[in-house]
């Protein structure tokens, strides 16, 4: 039964000020509708009185349909919520140099939203650290296609030139030990 109460099912799960409005704004036309059509009978004529009751059944159907667009949206921003927590215990991951750790938040976050253009960054990031340069430059071309990267051009950049210079210092190594051991 209360669940055809506007507002009722977002005070239970939200508790948010918004669905209490609702719901006493309807509790106001229940009662505006029931004196007039119950109590002050001889002061509205029948035509009047279905016109009320038509006025009542749409603000009715109104208040239902604003509060169920009011709980998608504070459905919406949970998620969000949830998406910016994962991203900034992810962070706190990378920041720590827990790898691994970062890695298993990120690569859910991005099978969900694969045009996570900062999820992808801070993947491409992590790769460099891990020596993993052909896949980190993969995710930076494919960065470079997405329509909102242009805010991220310069990290991307950076990031390209810090994967050039780390894997030429990973050949130099390898080739001076590559010496050292035929060399005795």
């Amino acid at each position: 039964m209360f669940s055809f109460w506007p507002g009722y099912r977002g005070i239970v799960q939200y508790g948010h000020w918004t669905f209490l409005v609702i719901a006493l704004f309807f509790a106001l036309l229940l009662d505006t509708f029931l004196i007039v059509n119950f109590y002050w009978t001889a002061m509205i004529t029948t035509g009047q009185r279905n016109i009320l009751l038509i006025v009542f059944f749409v603000s009715w159907m109104m208040l239902l349909t604003v509060a169920a667009l009011r709980s998608r949206f504070l459905n919406a921003m949970s998620t969000t919520d949830e998406k910016d927590k994962t991203f900034r215990e992810a962070i706190t991951r990378y920041l720590r140099g827990d790898w691994f750790g970062t890695e298993s938040l990120i690569l859910p976050l991005i099978k969900k939203n694969p045009r996570d253009i900062e999820m992808l960054l801070l993947l491409a990031t992590l790769y460099r650290h891990t020596q993993r340069y052909s896949e980190a430059l993969e995710i930076l071309d494919k960065l470079r296609l997405f329509e909102n990267a242009g805010h991220w051009f310069h990290e991307m950049e950076t990031e390209r030139k810090l994967i050039a210079e780390e894997s030429d210092n990973k050949s130099a190594e390898s080739s001076e030990k590559s010496l050292v051991t035929e060399n005795p």
